[in-house]
């Protein structure tokens, strides 16, 4: 699309500047119009950096429907707890699929950050580490390494059953044999764009948000994008 739109104005530009039978130069109006011309030409098209991160972006919001269907059905399946794993800390982010036992595993209640002791954080890795060792990768869907593009953030995640915004570390989305899920809201960004995915506890269903990122040029896009999450996260809250 870019090539064809720049062969035009090259046409374009050779139609007013035409030396054929013009033995009097170019008017200084028709120079204009050919500037003119050529700036509104270039900015109506984006560049290609710009549309693929809106391409990955839109690659990774699918990408996520498709393993929280994948996670859904094997927990039926295997008749055991799944989760939908995010490791928010490697750089691009990767996400697994894991299941546990057979049967429903109970999930540990897990304290608010701002309301934890030091023996309290103590307590919830040793939980932690306890509810890991029951997990396994689901091979199937190890397959091919899960993954989103460099260009693509995630910005922070929250479920139903922790509600906290986890924005570093291991966060999981947890599927039970029964059908039912745990809610939640993942957050992405490009540099241009943020995008998020409601996932319903107790339908099987999710609805993505696509919003280009408004700056006044004087914040920094790094608050612009953790002020776009807090909203976001807030708004999932009153659902």
């Amino acid at each position: 699309m870019l090539r064809v739109v720049k062969v035009l104005m090259l046409i374009s530009v050779q139609k007013i500047f035409n030396p054929i039978k013009n033995d009097q130069g170019f008017s200084l109006i028709e120079i204009l119009v050919a500037l003119v011309l050529a700036a509104l030409i270039f900015l109506a098209v984006p560049s290609s950096d710009h549309v693929q991160r809106h391409r990955d972006l839109k690659t990774a919001i699918d990408d996520i429907e498709r393993a929280v269907k994948f996670a859904s059905n094997e927990s039926v399946l295997r008749n055991s707890v799944v989760r939908l794993r995010l490791s928010l800390d490697k750089t691009p982010t990767e996400y697994t699929v894991e299941y546990g036992p057979p049967g429903n595993l109970p999930l540990p209640d897990l304290p608010q950050k701002s309301q934890k002791s030091l023996a309290e954080e103590k307590k919830e890795k040793e939980m932690r580490t306890r509810l890991d060792q029951q997990f396994n990768k689901v091979e199937e869907f190890e397959d091919i390494k899960h993954e989103f593009s460099h260009y693509v953030t995630v910005l922070g995640m929250a479920t139903t059953s922790q509600k906290e915004l986890m924005k570093e570390g291991e966060a999981n989305l947890y599927f039970f044999p029964t059908g039912e899920k745990d809610g939640g809201i993942i957050v992405l960004s490009t540099n241009e764009e943020i995008a998020y995915i409601e996932i319903a506890p107790f339908l099987s269903e999710t609805r993505s948000y696509f919003e280009t990122i408004k700056s006044s040029g004087v914040a920094k896009l790094e608050d612009v994008l953790q002020t776009k999450l807090e909203e976001v996260y807030k708004e999932w809250l009153t659902r």
